[in-house]
């Protein structure tokens, strides 16, 4: 029941029932009209019941025009104290439940005892409103005792918080001191003659007295109500007053410590506190949270701070202020503090903040006072809110303006890609348009050499002018796979800070830069290039931001697109290109086939033609084949077939065409050899030939097989491709004449 309640008060309270204990002693409980006592009490209730609460003072009510006629009927001073204090218990029972009884209830009973006590020992003792003495005479005493009545109330109100160490407004009291003190004044007048009659005991202008003090004490009552609506109006416009200006003239300023200190003051203008702790999570990403503090901060700001981000990150958000106190009540900010309010910083949307205040010392905080800061911080919240609102349309705008770009380029690109260009060129074209489109001065794409354990660097953007040098490096693979850590991973680009260099790093020539968001000489941004099947193709590396700022999400999501349409490109390249070595190769032999031997040979002629110079042709057939298949059977064939051409293979140069013109018939294209050098070519395929053992798993014996060659030659035989066939075919007719297993020269 009276939990919280300061040291001081008890000590006030004992003194309190000593004094009245004394009181007991010295004018004891007789009385020659006790009839009047249970009538006494039930007046004293209602004056009791109709009061009017003064702020910060407690309650005033007309229980003055009970006590004094109480006085003169029971002619007892301390039965009229004790009656008035009875009264008053019951009321404060009735109107808040015993359970709600508080310690400071229980001194106003002492207070009101000893006050009523005093006041009516008095007017007694001055010989006030007896037999034989006059209205006039009376009437000053009356005055006199009115004016201790209302000076000693209000003393032991003082007193009360005194003991309890507690902060109150003098000039407020001393306010409500006269404005009370006029109120017993005004009254005081039908007051004298409703004692005045009871004196006399005349029942008729009994009742015609009291009709008009009733009436002045009811007048008087609803001005107290109508001065009190009019402090509640005033303090109501102030408040709002308060928040709009601060509003108004720190609008855009929450992380301003201006602000926040002319928020804090003018919140304790209206609500005192002793100790307070504001905690606004910042509204920059990555900045640390705003802290603030009218008073000195808490001896552990962290534990404070570790405390407020736990209720913070709770499931359900705290909405409502959060107030604490009594046996179980744990300090925060100081070790002085009794109770503590929790207030969020929050809308019905977000929670962003806590305003933490703590007091020493009761009277606590009250319903409206929790209500006016909670309602004070959501229109804070909900400027803070339109802000972050503000903030994030303009980011979300300028974020889909980019988005907008990258796709532009990345489109631009991904058309690009669609077109069959060679592997060097589709890279070639990705590094340029990450220079284009993303903003990097420098790009480099490596392809993996899986076989070999190193990244070969095959095409660049920004690098041209040591392209030359660094082209012809091939880092180690785990140069470049060191960094492919979960630690810089993010999405599927790696950012590394600090890169350790090594003799294959390539460091921009530049300072480094001061701030956190900002790129330095020694961070790097790697893109693997990785097929659906997490087959590594290569890696793209970029370097050198053109704005200087380490790349958004944005930035790296559109990397990411491109480097998975580079991997696409290139997957169509091989394809392309297989299906393209598939139309121009013979299957069996690897050898080109007969109809790209004769778009060569339609090439190379025009090529000679224009450039004077020689090629010849070399006419080929093999040596009884038909009885090597019908002995060891097709399987063989096709064993002796693939022995040719890998000879051919063996011994043409890369520009040269080693076809397999049909059957067991080959062709090849010698570009710049005229008959003599293609004569000595034709000889050493024809000895190769016949020194080649050929095996097989479908042959039990090893085979030997021997060829034919027929050379002719532009232009000393012909200059007409049809021309250059018929000799070559002539002479290779000459050759299977003259025995097989030779060279023939046309015509």
């Amino acid at each position: 029941m009276f939990k919280n309640e300061p040291k001081g008060r008890f000590i006030y309270a004992l003194l309190l029932l000593l004094a009245t204990l004394l009181l007991c002693f010295s004018f004891g409980f007789s009385s020659d009209n006790s009839i009047w006592i249970p009538l006494i009490l039930v007046a004293y209730f209602f004056a009791c019941r109709f009061d009017v609460p003064l702020r910060e003072l407690g309650h005033v009510n007309a229980d003055h025009i009970v006590v004094f006629p109480a006085a003169i009927l029971l002619n007892n001073p301390l039965l009229t104290g004790i009656i008035g204090g009875i009264a008053y218990i019951f009321e404060r029972i009735y109107r808040e439940g015993i359970k709600n009884l508080k310690l400071g209830q229980i001194l106003s009973f002492f207070i009101v005892i000893i006050n009523n006590t005093l006041a009516s020992f008095i007017l007694l003792k001055a010989g006030a409103f007896k037999e034989n003495v006059s209205l006039w005479k009376s009437y000053p005493l009356l005055l006199l005792a009115l004016v201790v009545f209302a000076s000693f109330g209000f003393l032991l109100l003082v007193l009360d918080r005194l003991f309890c160490k507690a902060s109150f407004n003098l000039k407020s009291w001393l306010k409500h001191l006269v404005k009370y003190s006029f109120f017993l004044v005004m009254s005081s007048p039908f007051l004298a003659l409703f004692l005045l009659a009871i004196s006399e005991k005349h029942l008729q202008f009994i009742v015609l007295s009291f009709i008009p003090l009733i009436s002045s004490i009811w007048f008087l009552r609803v001005n107290f109500k109508l001065a009190e609506r009019n402090d509640e109006l005033i303090l109501s416009y102030r408040k709002q007053e308060f928040l709009q200006q601060l509003l108004l003239q720190e609008t855009g300023s929450i992380d301003n410590q201006n602000f926040l200190k002319n928020l804090l003051l003018g919140l304790k203008e209206f609500v005192k506190w002793d100790r307070d702790f504001l905690y606004i999570l910042s509204l920059e990403f990555e900045k640390e949270p705003i802290v603030y503090s009218l008073s000195e901060m808490p001896p552990d700001p962290h534990n404070v701070i570790a405390s407020i981000e736990n209720i913070l990150d709770q499931d359900i958000p705290l909405k409502e202020p959060q107030f604490s106190s009594g046996k179980d009540f744990s300090p925060l900010l100081d070790t002085k503090s009794k109770a503590r309010l929790i207030v969020p910083l929050a809308t019905d949307e977000i929670s962003f903040g806590v305003l933490i205040l703590e007091k020493f010392e009761p009277p606590f905080f009250s319903d409206s006072e929790i209500k006016f800061i909670h309602l004070s911080l959501i229109q804070i919240a909900r400027f803070i809110q339109d802000r972050i609102l503000k903030g994030q349309l303009m980011t979300t705008n300028q974020t889909l303006l980019k988005q907008t770009h990258y796709l532009s380029e990345i489109l631009k690109i991904s058309n690009l890609l669609k077109i069959h260009l060679s592997s060097h060129e589709i890279l070639e074209e990705v590094a340029k348009g990450i220079s284009e489109s993303l903003g990097f001065q420098r790009v480099l794409i490596s392809l993996y050499r899986k076989e070999d354990k190193v990244f070969e660097r095959f095409a660049q953007s920004g690098l041209e002018e040591i392209w030359s040098k660094i082209s012809e490096v091939k880092p180690p693979e785990n140069n470049i796979l060191r960094h492919f850590k979960e630690e810089y991973k993010i999405g599927n680009c790696y950012f590394v800070r600090n890169v350790q260099p090594t003799a294959y790093t390539i460091v921009p020539n530049r300072k480094k830069s001061e701030g956190q968001d900002l790129w330095q000489p020694d961070d790097a941004l790697f893109v693997p290039l990785l097929t659906s099947d997490n087959k590594l193709l290569g890696v793209i590396s970029v370097d050198e931001p053109k704005d200087s700022k380490i790349p958004s999400l944005e930035t790296l999501n559109a990397l990411e697109i491109l480097a998975n349409q580079a991997v696409h490109a290139l997957e169509s390249a091989e394809i392309h290109s297989e299906v393209k070595h598939h139309a121009v190769v013979d299957g069996l032999t690897n050898l080109y086939n007969h109809r790209y031997s004769q778009e060569s040979l339609t090439k190379l002629l025009k090529q000679s033609i224009v450039m004077n110079s020689p090629f010849s042709i070399l006419m080929m057939d093999l040596d009884n084949f038909k009885e090597i298949n019908d002995t060891y059977g097709h399987l063989a064939g096709d064993a002796v077939l693939k022995s040719i051409g890998q000879t051919l293979i063996e011994v043409t140069r890369k520009n040269d065409v080693a076809a397999r013109y049909g059957g067991e018939e080959f062709a090849v294209l010698l570009s710049g050899l005229d008959k003599n050098q293609a004569g000595m070519v034709a000889e050493r395929i024809r000895s190769l030939v016949e020194k080649r053992v050929i095996t097989d798993e479908s042959v039990n014996v090893p085979l030997r097989v021997t060829i034919s060659i027929g050379v002719a030659a532009f232009p000393e035989h012909a200059k007409e491709q049809r021309e250059l066939l018929k000799i070559a075919d002539i002479a290779l007719y000459r050759a299977k004449q003259a025995g097989k297993n030779r060279v023939a020269e046309g015509p």
